[in-house]
């Protein structure tokens, strides 16, 4: 299993859900407001300085999802160049405790 932990720009969060829909990710955790810069972006704090927010989400996946999941992120920035792209990362996971198990939830949430 692999935890897939992306960070973008808030304003892509619309396309970035789509793309979580098409690759199947049924289960993630979502934070709305974070600062930082990402690695081809410009700085954002919510302040004057820095606008804007980035945002940030994990999800916990098979590997072949998580594989589905890196292909689209790559196709995903490789289309939009010059515009707000993300960045992703794909850890391997040793052990997990899920709240439901596979007979409470048979979608591509991590079991």
């Amino acid at each position: 299993m692999k935890l897939a932990f992306l960070t973008y720009y808030i304003g892509i969060d619309e396309e970035v859900r789509e793309l979580l829909k098409e690759c199947e990710v049924a289960s993630f955790t979502h934070w709305k407001q974070v600062t930082g810069r990402l690695s081809g972006g410009v700085p954002r704090g919510g302040t004057h300085t820095w606008p804007g927010y980035n945002t940030a989400l994990q999800a916990v996946l098979r590997e072949a999802t998580a594989a589905k999941l890196m292909e689209a992120i790559q196709r995903f920035n490789a289309e939009r160049r010059g515009e707000e792209r993300m960045d992703a990362f794909f850890v391997d996971l040793h052990s997990v405790v899920r709240a439901a198990d596979e007979r409470d939830d048979s979608r591509d949430s991590g079991e």
